[in-house]
């Protein structure tokens, strides 16, 4: 990595995800005070119609009580402890408390969204933040397509369901959906090999797109996906900035 080539954004992965309950406004203060530059995050929808932040379907891992998230109103979430006394946020309550110049992934779960969830969740970004520092991702082109549409930085996330079938079912969905980012795991490099994975890269980067890798725990992984990436994202934020920083000597400038 050239010592002049800007390091990628650390995004904390859930928040802090290694230190402090996932999806949780208090992990998402401890990233962000530990040094990253945003989040990542994850979007459902409950009984009632209420966007809140959390990756599963279900709350039994993160609260220990098995519930249905979209078979659930927001009173009876908010009901969870998710530790440390943290309930589940709602979307309004995690972008009032971001920073206006923090950089947000907002990941799409289809368990329960649908496209025509999408002015519902446009309403509240707008009312909250301009678009810069925002990207809206997902595993499902669908959900995705409307924000393009709209004029979001949107990200897809290419997961082992595109992966099985093949090259060509992707190149569709990247010619339907045009994506300013892909997203991809960092597994991809030991499936790959690091020499193909290198090629893979630097072709999709010449195609125009930007790229994420998830979930990079590690400071050499770190280190050798910088020059791809122009995001990485981490549960790990300390250790992950700390070997970025020691591998160029830079900060990161997004």
């Amino acid at each position: 990595m050239s010592r002049s080539q800007p390091l990628p954004l650390v995004l904390g992965h859930r928040g802090y995800r290694a230190r402090f309950p996932e999806n949780t406004l208090l992990a998402f203060r401890e990233a962000l005070r530990a040094g990253a530059d945003g989040i990542e995050c994850d979007l459902q929808k409950s009984s009632d119609g209420r966007y809140v932040i959390i990756h599963d379907p279900e709350s039994e891992r993160v609260a220990g009580v098995s519930l249905v998230v979209e078979r659930t109103s927001l009173d009876d979430l908010k009901r969870l402890d998710c530790g440390s006394g943290e309930r589940i946020p709602l979307l309004e309550e995690l972008m009032q408390s971001l920073p206006a110049e923090t950089y947000l992934d907002l990941e799409l779960k289809e368990e329960t969204l649908r496209p025509f969830d999408t002015d519902g969740i446009i309403h509240i970004l707008d009312a909250h933040r301009t678009r810069e520092h925002l990207m809206i991702s997902s595993f499902d082109p669908n959900l995705l397509l409307p924000f393009r549409q709209r004029g979001f930085t949107v990200g897809f996330l290419v997961g082992e369901k595109v992966a099985r079938k093949g090259l060509s079912r992707l190149a569709k969905i990247l010619l339907r959906l045009r994506p300013q980012f892909l997203n991809l795991s960092a597994d991809i490099v030991s499936m790959l090999g690091p020499r193909r994975a290198g090629f893979l890269f630097h072709a999709l980067r010449l195609l125009g797109f930007s790229l994420l890798f998830w979930t990079v725990n590690v400071g050499t992984q770190a280190a050798s996906l910088a020059p791809y990436a122009r995001i990485i994202v981490t549960d790990e934020v300390e250790r992950i900035i700390e070997a970025l920083r020691s591998a160029t000597g830079k900060t990161t400038d997004f």
